[in-house]
């Protein structure tokens, strides 16, 4: 009887445990296999294979960059990885230096201020590769309400197009009031 329920124990952990990451064939249907290594694969498979269900997956830029994201009751969980010399490299598409949130918040009302808090901003989606090889990112940004249950006119949605090249340092190129169709080009820094 021991054995009986260590063995059913044992075939509902592997059943669970298989059912929440995906095989490499099924990688191989979503990814172009042309564009992808099975080590590669296998070491995105090897990130998700914590997650309790199946993360949605994305392939941003062919061959370069491929991501993740799961959505855990109220927090999103996401990595985004650089393919580089047929290994993963994982990235940061959301900037976090002053530079680019000063650029940011001069364009906008005073009382409508962005911060970094993850709640605040989108999934980021890396659009295209430039022709200076840097990556073009969209994201929406909400700006920061100190007191979220109080509904105000000065909280703005805006959407950003910002690039990189390195994943740590971004500069922002334009963005819209998500309420307006006009795109306003940034200065310089």
């Amino acid at each position: 009887m021991k054995s009986i329920f260590s063995f059913l124990f044992f075939l509902s952990v592997s059943t669970i445990s298989y059912a929440q990451t995906f095989t490499l064939e099924e990688l191989q249907k979503k990814f172009k296999p042309e564009n992808y290594s099975e080590k590669v694969l296998l070491e995105f498979q090897k990130s998700i294979e914590h997650l309790e269900e199946k993360p949605d997956l994305y392939e941003y830029i062919p061959g370069e960059i491929i991501a993740w994201s799961f959505m855990d009751g109220r927090f999103l969980l996401n990595s985004m990885f650089l393919i580089e010399n047929d290994s993963l490299k994982e990235i940061e598409a959301l900037p976090k230096d002053d530079a680019f949130l000063t650029k940011l918040n001069s364009y906008v009302p005073e009382k409508s201020r962005f911060i970094y808090r993850r709640e605040l901003w989108t999934l980021p989606a890396v659009k295209e590769k430039l022709a200076n090889k840097s990556y073009l990112i969209k994201v929406s940004v909400k700006s920061y309400n100190p007191r979220p249950y109080e509904p105000s006119e000065d909280i703005l949605t805006y959407n950003l197009e910002y690039a990189t090249k390195d994943f740590k340092n971004f500069r922002l190129l334009r963005l819209k009031n998500a309420n307006s169709e006009k795109w306003v080009k940034v200065g310089k820094y």
